[in-house]
């Protein structure tokens, strides 16, 4: 969660509203974090696994799972859709029971702007869980290396995070979404391709939205909506991989919304990172030699990327 230094709010609130996204800085600051605990999701033992314990004659059991950690941002009340509804029953009524999405962070680990986006999810009515797949394996956040990268399969963690979640009073019974960004939206599609992990689970994700993901990583056809958002200038996870998917899936039960941002780089939603800047150091499988990427936020993407999950996320609710 990020904090505005009090005395400078006045001087600055011009250049936040020019550079920052709609209403931002009408955000509630004071939210409180709940943080919890939760297993990674294990996968069930394999074959060989099984035949070694009948030998010993002992059950057969998976991987041990690992404690994570994350953050409940809850909100004040329920999103409401359409019509105003009374506070005491259906959307909107502020005790909850709330619809629910877990949040998946990128190479950075979990940032400033990720926070952000959680926040405005919390106020639009969503109760949020933001995974940390980072600090409790004691992995340093590295964007430069793909073996550094690909070294953490988030998406385990966002089913235990899904598992924790339906054991909550206040997280309303049905679909639950997944949200995810740069790698992290690559563990969206993962996480949503038909056969993806989700086939050793009973409980699956219902939708998802991938911030620039990596469009290689899922050949689709997808068990529910996704949305995927990404700049048409993006040269680590390019737009044309993204066009390619979805054009795959065009005719399939769950087509692809893919939202291109024509002068938009990689996190672009990202005030933090400042202004398009090139990074030789970063490894980037779209070029020969495998080197460079180029970052940038985009204050006109960013606000158009809050309306389109705003809107993505309400017709998920009206079951569109």
């Amino acid at each position: 969660m990020r904090f505005i230094f009090t005395p400078f709010i006045a001087a600055f609130s011009v250049i936040v509203s020019l550079l920052g996204p709609a209403g931002a800085q009408e955000r509630n600051l004071e939210r409180k974090l709940e943080r919890v605990q939760f297993p990674t999701a294990t996968s069930p033992p394999t074959a060989l696994q099984k035949r070694m314990a009948a030998m010993r004659g002992e059950d057969a059991k998976g991987g041990a799972a690992l404690m994570l950690r994350g953050y409940i941002r809850r909100p004040a009340k329920g999103p409401v859709i359409g019509p105003a509804k009374s506070q005491e029953k259906g959307p909107g009524k502020r005790n909850g029971p709330f619809p629910s999405l877990v949040l998946l962070h990128t190479c950075q680990g979990i940032t400033g702007a990720i926070e952000d986006w959680a926040d405005q999810l919390a106020d639009w009515g969503y109760l949020t869980l933001l995974v940390d797949s980072y600090g409790p394996r004691h992995h340093r956040p590295d964007c430069n290396s793909y073996e550094r990268m690909e070294s953490v399969d988030q998406t385990f963690d966002a089913t235990g995070a899904l598992k924790y979640l339906r054991r909550r009073a206040d997280v309303k019974e049905g679909p639950i979404g997944l949200i995810g960004w740069s790698i992290g939206g690559s563990k969206v599609l993962s996480a949503l391709n038909q056969i993806g992990i989700h086939n050793l689970y009973q409980d699956k994700f219902a939708y998802g939205v991938a911030f620039y993901p990596y469009c290689l990583t899922a050949s689709g056809p997808f068990i529910g909506p996704l949305l995927m958002l990404i700049g048409g200038r993006d040269d680590w996870t390019t737009a044309r991989r993204c066009k390619t998917l979805r054009d795959a899936n065009a005719g399939t039960a769950q087509p692809l919304d893919l939202q291109i941002y024509p002068t938009a780089y990689h996190f672009f939603d990202d005030p933090d990172i400042g202004p398009a800047r090139y990074r030789r150091e970063v490894e980037n499988r779209e070029k020969n030699p495998a080197r460079g990427v180029t970052w940038g936020y985009n204050p006109a993407a960013h606000n158009a990327a809050q309306d389109a999950v705003r809107q993505f996320l309400e017709r998920q609710l009206r079951g569109d």
